[in-house]
């Protein structure tokens, strides 16, 4: 056996072990990566977060961290407990802030700010009918750091449900 090593072409010596260890140095970095982004490291994986409120059930599910140059959706449901007259979602900041909103279905019937937030309005929903809305994101690639996006569910000004949460977008 010894004789088979021994027809081995030599490897350069330290140098040789350098470039191999070098080398599998590279590959691990690039699995871990790898198991990174599978674990959802780097975003768009989406998680619920719901208000169980006593007027209304708000659930908002989007994902907590995306990237630059990334589509995403948010999705709102809202079942109201009560009827109410002038249905709202007023967004945080962050719903906006370095986002190109793609689309916004079903369109609300007008768009507001209130004290720097954005403020959605539909026709009036009946206690017990949902209301589910999609919203379509693009990050734009500049944007980056943790936001807030909070969402509230109001019937006219009076607060009825709400989610706190944050996004962050990765360069």
């Amino acid at each position: 056996m010894s004789h088979v090593f021994a027809s081995l072409p030599a490897t350069g010596g330290s140098q040789g072990l350098i470039g191999l260890w070098t080398r599998r140095a590279v590959l691990v970095l690039f699995a871990a990566i790898i198991v990174a982004a599978l674990l959802n490291a780097f975003g768009q994986r989406s998680t619920t977060t719901t208000d169980a409120a006593p007027a209304a059930t708000l659930s908002l599910e989007a994902p907590s961290r995306v990237r630059g140059g990334l589509f995403f959706q948010s999705l709102v449901d809202v079942v109201p407990r009560r009827a109410v007259e002038r249905p709202r979602l007023v967004l945080a900041d962050g719903w906006l802030e370095g986002m190109q909103v793609n689309s916004i279905e079903p369109a609300p019937s007008s768009e507001s700010s209130r004290d720097g937030t954005t403020v959605l309005t539909w026709n009036a929903l009946e206690a017990g009918r949902a209301m589910r809305v999609w919203f379509q994101f693009e990050v734009n690639p500049t944007n980056h750091g943790r936001r807030d996006y909070t969402l509230e569910f109001d019937d006219g000004d009076a607060p009825l449900a709400r989610v706190k949460r944050t996004i962050t977008v990765l360069p």
